[in-house]
């Protein structure tokens, strides 16, 4: 038998905080679990399959009636190895209308009614046969009753032909078809999970370890570990209750989830492990006790008439078990049929008319012949509708004992089929012949556990069966408790039972002695228990709380009413809600589709200029109908003084960290007086206290602020005083504006309440006003969302995209998640949640479309591949450069199979993989590994692991521009270096001189000249490739000069090139032409080329011009002395030997 982790509260104190599970060996033998069926209860203390495995000890046999099987409403899947339906009488025959004669003697149904329901052949089908796991049936007990379901299923192909599907005839031999088959679910065992007994909180973390028993079966395969939350409290798992979802790693591992806000009360866990490729699975369930918002319950019970079956008597109700400090409050409320038939108009509190948005349930009961049996109460169409739509809302109702009696009258035809109740009309209890005060329980949950720990047979007032059939082919009806005795088959659910609940209505037979008998303790108990699980398994209405303006506040009547009210609903499935806002009667405010958790801010006006009373009325609508109305007043006081002042706020949602402007106005009223003095306002001062996490961002002129933003800020300012002239018969001034802008710096609701001004009155008597309120919200803009680039889902096993998705920053509010598939439900499907289910083999896309308060949509898109079988895969190691995208080198076989491939990198921070595309692309030179995954035919996984070396793409060539340039000293100019190819991963060169002293180079290229000459300026890429360019670095003529005397001997030539001094010496400027010019050609005389031919004694005048490269002309001058070699002493002008 499965262990059980969930155990009573009375038991509660027993358990530590941490339950360590008995340690088992991964090579350990199993226990193999498996449901025995027999016919009858006498079949259960020694069944047929107990018999024939004798003290064989690793096999856990669990045996039930065929009637227990259908009526119970636990997990098939995942829960046996093994179904046997052994041998027995499996009668299918039903019970008819019954007569006086033989009414009580029908309450025996032994023989009756031992048949299969088609939605438990179809779970046996779905999660046995199809999956593989073996189904023994006895084939002579199958084949007893030809009309029965049993026969038809067992003997149909989908059952006969199955070769796990085996018919015994004596024993099943099941020994020896596990020692040679084992079996192919993964087993669990938790090894540490959370005590029951520990009170969480929002925010702590349940963790959980497990350990696979026969993990080496799987060691190839693909298992996913899954906790699920019971978010609904309708004691069934479903897909989009996952909460945390990771894929198996070894024969161990761990899981959490972390607590968010919700109502106070326990909170049901499931831990599942499944292959994902077969579906098969196996799980433990258990729950723990949360602490959040206590639940406030408001019942209505609507009795028969003014009878003593109140629930606020003490003797039907203990006041102490209404209540549980933090936990939960149920309040009751009382009245008559009659009176919840009227209309509000005459019963404002009671009426059917006002249910929906002032109470979670309501009760119909307790009373003998309830409805009227004969005549029959009948109910309105109105009333009816009320309490249908109260019921399609998701909120709760209980009928009780004897509504259901009778047949053609308004509570059958209208209420029959909601309640469950099915032909055939038994009546059973016409005329209570069978009696009883003892209960047997069938199914277990919520409503057997809490808030009160019922036991196995619990005591009721004496009550009767009722008149119709149960259907239990319906899988939402759910039997808590069947009544026991007289001799009745206990665990026949279809006529003998006591309360069961579908869905959010809950039916009770309670009542036939409710008004002359008190209701024992435990009956009690198990009203309070249906109470809380109605509360917590039905739709609530949204919570409203009004932050602004509160009950009988004041606001002048030159004030719009500034409100802000929060809606938020605890849950989870709801997602928007609607609201609307009344003034005076007058709507004055709707808006539909709003997200849960959002905070109405809305400045509304009440057109009281003269004051008075403003009657408000608010109500919010969830998507199902459940609504909250919130109902209080404020005073509208007529503003008498000189001046009004007001301010508005220029938004209401503001992303964190981003400006808001409030802008602040002072009007003076006109004002009609006779006098010729100057008025004047004087002393007038504003001061305004700002809420922590407001920072100011600025002030005007002459304000100053106070305070830090962690306590809050403190303002204060000074303003002109106001001076009134006199315009016509009136005195009038100009209103005076200013601004303050501040930002958000956390993430919250912020109301601004606490500014005022004061200010001496034209009278010099001392005035304050109070600017009106004002609210806004600060929330996070959503940057990124993202999704796996691919995952695989198989058919048989969801998949909760919602746990995939990632939305940055964390802190941001979700308005609303999208989810859309492209293969218009042909592959898969995906619903409003984000459940993926898989149709058939192939690839889809899936988008998130992810909306934040500022309506900014962020979309994302992931791969989905229902997977093909892989025969083979061929990869090796391969290299990608940095930078590039290339496909991945793979060889799938068949090849249509490539997208059933998954891909993951040992180290993301050198390569990224598009799963979608089947590409890698390279981030960073350095080696990874990159894994390979598919799964075979026979579900194994196919695993290949290679080396992918990123390597940069090299440098080929540089380029230096220009190849060749010319500049002088002190000057500079740039190079550039063109790398080849244009992609390569390296763009950087290093530049270097070859002369640093004749010119030098940065890392940018940029050349200086130093001193003339001719440099190499290299640029070089990291592995070595060179370009060059030559650089010229010169010095720039700026003058010329000759000696002021050149000498020529007579008769000789001088060149006088040669005596040309360039200025700067070092001048590097090319010379392109040349004329000299002699003044006297008497004395001496020139040629073209410079040449100085001396003829006679004396001296001439020489002029050489000379012009630059660059058109400059520059010219000097020299004079030519002609001498003569003297040849006597006496000789005139005898100079050292020389005449001149």
């Amino acid at each position: 038998m499965k262990r059980a982790v969930s155990v009573f509260l009375t038991l509660l104190l027993l358990i530590p905080l941490f339950i360590p599970a008995a340690a088992v060996r991964a090579n350990d033998n199993i226990t193999y679990n498996v449901l025995e069926i027999v016919s009858h209860a006498s079949q259960l203390s020694s069944s047929p399959l107990k018999k024939e495995l004798g003290s064989t000890s690793n096999i856990s046999v669990t045996t039930m009636t065929m009637k227990r099987f259908v009526a119970l409403r636990d997990e098939l899947d995942g829960k046996y190895d093994a179904i046997v339906i052994s041998q027995g009488d499996y009668n299918p025959a039903k019970l008819g209308m019954t007569t006086s004669k033989n009414r009580s003697a029908s309450h025996n149904t032994t023989n009756s009614l031992n048949d299969l329901t088609d939605l438990k052949a179809r779970q046996i089908k779905q999660f046995y046969i199809d999956k593989g796991l073996p189904v023994f049936l006895h084939e002579n007990s199958v084949k007893n009753y030809s009309t029965s379901k049993l026969y038809s299923y067992s003997q149909s192909n989908d059952w006969k032909s199955k070769q796990n599907v085996m018919f015994f005839t004596t024993n099943t031999n099941i020994k020896n078809y596990f020692a040679t088959n084992g079996t192919k679910r993964p087993h669990l065992v938790l090894t540490t999970f959370p005590s029951s007994t520990q009170t969480y909180k929002k925010g702590d973390t349940l963790s959980f370890a497990y350990q696979i028993v026969n993990d080496t079966q799987f060691q190839n395969k693909l298992l996913t570990v899954n906790l699920y939350i019971d978010s609904d409290f309708n004691d069934k798992y479903t897909s989009e209750e996952i909460v945390a979802s990771k894929q198996v790693q070894g024969a161990t591992g761990t899981i959490s989830y972390t607590l968010p806000a919700g109502y106070s009360g326990p909170r049901y866990w499931k831990i599942e492990i499944v292959d994902e490729t077969s579906a098969l699975k196996d799980y433990e369930k258990g729950f723990v006790k949360f602490q959040d918002v206590p639940a406030t319950i408001k019942v209505l019970q609507i009795r028969k008439g003014n009878d003593a079956s109140s629930l606020l008597n003490t003797k039907n109700m203990n006041p102490s078990f209404l209540t549980r400090a933090n936990e939960y409050s149920i309040s009751i409320d009382v009245t008559t049929l009659t009176d919840f038939q009227k209309s509000k108009i005459y019963e404002p509190n009671y009426s059917h008319e006002v249910i929906n948005g002032k109470y979670d349930m309501i009760i119909f009961g307790f009373a003998d012949c309830y409805n009227g049996c004969s005549p029959v109460t009948s109910l309105s169409s109105n009333v009816v509708q009320s309490v249908k739509n109260f019921i399609q809302s998701g909120q709760s109702v209980m009928f009780t004992h004897d509504v259901m009696f009778g047949a053609n009258n308004v509570w059958v035809n209208e209420f029959g089929s909601i309640v469950g109740q099915i032909q055939p009309q038994t009546d059973l209890g016409n005329g209570a012949p069978n009696p009883s005060t003892s209960t047997k329980q069938v199914n277990s949950g919520l409503m057997t556990n809490y808030p009160f720990a019922l036991g196995d047979n619990i005591t009721i007032a004496t009550t009767h069966n009722q008149y119709y059939t149960l259907d239990l082919e319906d899988e939402n009806v759910i039997t808590w408790y069947n009544i026991d005795g007289s001799p009745r088959d206990v665990y026949d659910s279809w006529n003998h039972y006591y309360t069961y609940s579908k869905g959010n209505v809950t039916y009770s037979g309670t009542g036939h002695v409710g008004t002359t008998s008190a209701f024992p303790e435990e009956e009690q108990k198990l009203f309070v228990n249906t109470m809380y699980r109605a509360f917590f398994g039905s739709n609530h209405a949204p919570q409203l709380t009004v932050i602004t303006p509160q009950e009988n506040e004041t606001i002048p009547s030159n004030q719009p009413i500034e409100l802000s009210y929060k809606v938020e609903d605890l849950d989870l499935v709801d997602r928007t809600f609607s609201t609307k806002v009344w003034v005076n009667d007058q709507e004055v405010y709707a808006q539909n589709d709003v997200p849960n958790g959002t905070t109405i801010i809305q400045s509304l006006p009440h057109n009281m200029p003269n004051g008075g009373t403003a009657r408000m009325k608010i109500e919010a609508t969830d998507a199902r109908g459940a609504k909250v109305t919130k109902e209080f007043q404020v005073v509208i006081e007529k503003v008498s003084a000189n001046m009004e002042v007001n301010r508005t706020i220029s938004k209401t949602l503001a992303p964190v960290d981003e400006s808001i402007t409030m802008q602040y106005t002072i009007t003076p009223k006109p004002l009609s007086l006779l006098t010729n003095t100057l008025l004047k306002v004087t002393n007038i001062a504003f001061e305004e206290k700002l809420p922590a996490g407001v920072e100011v961002v600025s002030l005007p002129s002459g304000f100053t602020k106070q305070g830090t933003v962690t306590e809050g800020y403190t303002i204060k300012g000074t303003l002109p005083d106001i001076s009134f002239v006199k315009s016509g018969t009136t005195y009038i001034a100009e209103p005076q504006t200013f601004a303050i802008q501040v930002k958000p710096t956390t993430k919250g609701t912020f109301s601004l309440s606490q500014a005022k001004l004061t200010y001496k009155d034209i009278n010099t008597q001392l005035v304050n006003l109070s600017f009106n309120t004002l609210s806004f919200v600060s929330d996070y803009k959503i940057t990124d969302v993202t999704l796996p680039s691919t995952i695989f889902v198989n058919r048989g096993v969801p998949k909760n995209a919602r746990l995939l998705l990632n939305v940055l920053p964390q802190e941001a509010t979700i308005a609303s998640v999208e989810w859309s598939e492209n293969s218009n439900g042909q592959i898969i499907s995906i619903d409003k949640n984000g459940v993926i289910t898989a149709v058939k083999e192939g690839t889809a896309q899936v988008t998130a479309k992810v909306k934040d308060m500022f309506g900014n949509v962020k979309t994302t898109t992931m791969t989905v591949i229902v997977r093909i079988p892989v025969d083979s895969i061929t990869i090796n190691d391969f290299t990608v450069h940095v930078g590039e995208t290339i496909s991945i080198p793979i060889t799938v076989s068949p090849a249509d199979a490539k997208k059933a491939v998954s891909y993951s990198l040992g180290n993301s921070l050198y390569a990224e993989i598009n799963g979608a595309n089947g590409t890698i692309t390279g981030l960073k030179e350095g080696v990874t590994t990159l894994t390979v995954q598919a799964f075979n035919k026979n579900d194994e996984l196919l695993e290949k692991t290679v080396t992918v070396t990123v390597q940069a793409i090299p440098v080929t060539a540089v380029v230096v521009s220009p190849t060749v340039a010319n500049i002088n000293i002190g000057e500079t100019t740039t190079l550039t270096a063109t790398v080849a190819p244009n992609n390569a991963t390296y763009q950087a060169v290093e530049w270097r001189s070859s002369n640093p002293n004749i010119a030098s180079v940065d890392a940018n290229g940029r050349v200086t000249g130093l001193s003339t000459g001719q440099v190499t300026i290299t640029a070089q890429a990291h592995n070595g490739v060179v370009g060059t360019a030559i650089v010229h670095v010169g010095s720039p003529l700026t003058g010329i000069s000759l000696p002021s005397t050149l000498i020529v001997q007579k008769g000789k030539t001088i060149n006088v090139l040669p005596y040309i001094a360039p200025i700067p010496a070092n001048a590097t400027t090319k010379i392109v032409s040349r004329s000299f010019t002699i003044e006297n050609s008497y004395y001496a005389v020139v040629d073209g080329n410079g040449e100085v031919t001396a003829k006679r004694l004396g001296e001439t005048p020489l002029t050489v011009k000379l012009t630059d490269e660059n058109g400059k002309t520059w010219t000097a001058s020299t004079v030519i002395r002609v001498v003569e070699h003297a040849t006597g002493p006496t000789k005139g002008g005898n100079k050292d030997g020389w005449l001149y």
